[in-house]
């Protein structure tokens, strides 16, 4: 029986018409740019364009984790409806939220002892959340119960694949995802350093490319070779990108060319401003299924 509720946050980073089509309960998370509080909700509040417009010009967003207030008002109607709930979030990697999630899901328990909520870390950020959310409400619609669909996400979310890069890190640094030595070498050498998502969640420089022709022929060499079934993938494939359509259609047009049986052709979203607020604009990311993610450093 698929009766439950599929849950995640806005920093799946899909579009509006996208997520209606998956039958999913969505929190927003929030931000503020210029003095002024928005929701991140997938631009509607505000669109990316003008949001990266002010960054370039200067504007600097900040951004705050969904507090576990925010989840106990989320979570509580979605119990009351007699439903269990399946909530996917953002890589503890990059964000502490999910200490809060939990924190709210032991609180909620006292009141709804009978129902349950499966929390999932996703260990991956953006729309690399998004591919996992799409699966996993495909398998729900296919009729996995809640609880299969929980262990099915655990035992397979470390296969979605994550490839970033802009020319510009000073965002990434700031945020103190990665050294500001790494991001420097971006701006001073008109480097693009690859950054990938590692096993625990976290953003790691990878590689120093020089020039963007260069970076997508490298990309297109990791995708082939760690793809699921390589030149067959039949999967879904998805780009996002920090206000840089032209770079993010090139991608999918190389990509489309040498995986013909992508399941949907290439999509392409905008990155949210909670993501966009750390990374920064003219960033291209691709998420796609595939064999392993790096190692990471674990204790």
């Amino acid at each position: 029986m698929s009766d439950y509720i599929l849950s995640c946050e806005s920093t799946i980073d899909l579009s509006v018409d996208y997520v209606e089509k998956l039958d999913v309960s969505v929190i927003n998370a929030n931000y503020e740019l210029n003095g002024e509080d928005y929701l991140d909700d997938f631009g509607q509040s505000l669109d990316m364009k003008t949001f990266y417009d002010n960054m370039r010009q200067g504007a600097t967003p900040s951004t705050s984790r969904i507090n576990t207030g925010e989840y106990l008002e989320y979570l509580k109607p979605l119990l009351e409806s007699g439903k269990d709930v399946v909530h996917i979030c953002l890589s503890t990697g990059m964000s502490s939220q999910y200490e809060s999630l939990l924190e709210a899901i032991n609180i909620l328990k006292e009141d709804f002892p009978e129902r349950e909520v499966y929390p999932i870390d996703s260990k991956m950020a953006s729309a690399g959340v998004g591919l996992l959310v799409s699966k996993l409400s495909k398998l729900k619609k296919d009729g996995m119960n809640a609880e299969k669909l929980y262990n099915w996400a655990q035992e397979n979310k470390l296969h979605v694949i994550n490839y970033t890069s802009n020319e510009n890190l000073e965002y990434v640094a700031r945020g103190g995802r990665i050294s500001k030595t790494a991001a420097s070498i971006g701006g001073v050498l008109h480097i693009c350093p690859l950054i990938e998502v590692d096993d625990d969640g976290h953003m790691v420089v990878t590689a120093k490319i020089r020039t963007k022709k260069k970076l997508l022929k490298n990309l297109l060499e990791r995708i082939k070779e760690n793809a699921i079934d390589g030149d067959d993938y039949n999967d879904q494939f998805f780009i996002s990108t920090a206000d840089n359509m032209e770079l993010a259609n090139e991608a999918k047009e190389m990509i489309e060319e040498a995986l013909p049986n992508i399941d949907g052709g290439v999509k392409i979203f905008n990155i949210g401003p909670t993501i966009g607020s750390h990374i920064g604009p003219g960033t291209l990311a691709i998420f796609y299924w595939g064999k392993e993610r790096m190692a990471g450093n674990k204790k």
